[in-house]
């Protein structure tokens, strides 16, 4: 399943009825949809929050897919290059209070997801992020 998503915050309602319907048409369990959610919710607002220097409108695509009892989500975006990944470890024996801003995002998305990773191609962020299933 592809889905176009404009950079805009109202976006993400749509997104989530897509993911729910996706979920529904594959039986997937509560819990990878609960996973698939916030990761993709957390990601696809770091993009439309920080990732264009202009107010365009931009284009996120995102494609959902089973396969080998994995569920496979791509998000590509062609906002300025940044890979995520590229954050370091979020030290969780920190005091909250005491934890610098930014990064919880992406320690959420590598909590949930067993695969996760990204690449800059023709000019566009791609990031993909793996559920086992099974």
């Amino acid at each position: 399943m592809e889905l176009i998503l404009q950079n805009r915050p109202e976006e993400t309602q749509r997104l989530l009825l897509a993911l729910e319907e996706f979920a529904r048409q594959h039986h997937l369990a509560p819990a990878a949809l609960q996973a698939a959610d916030l990761a993709l919710e957390e990601h696809v607002t770091n993009v439309m929050s920080y990732g264009y220097d202009d107010a365009a409108p931009h284009v996120i695509l995102i494609r959902l897919s089973v396969e080998n009892q994995r569920l496979q989500i791509e998000v590509e975006d062609d906002g300025r290059p940044h890979d995520p990944l590229s954050r370091p470890p979020v030290n969780t024996s920190v005091p909250l209070e005491e934890k610098p801003i930014g990064g919880l995002g992406v320690h959420l998305i590598r909590s949930l997801m067993d695969e996760v990773d990204y690449r800059r191609e023709a000019g566009k962020n791609i990031l993909r992020m793996r559920k086992r299933l099974a």
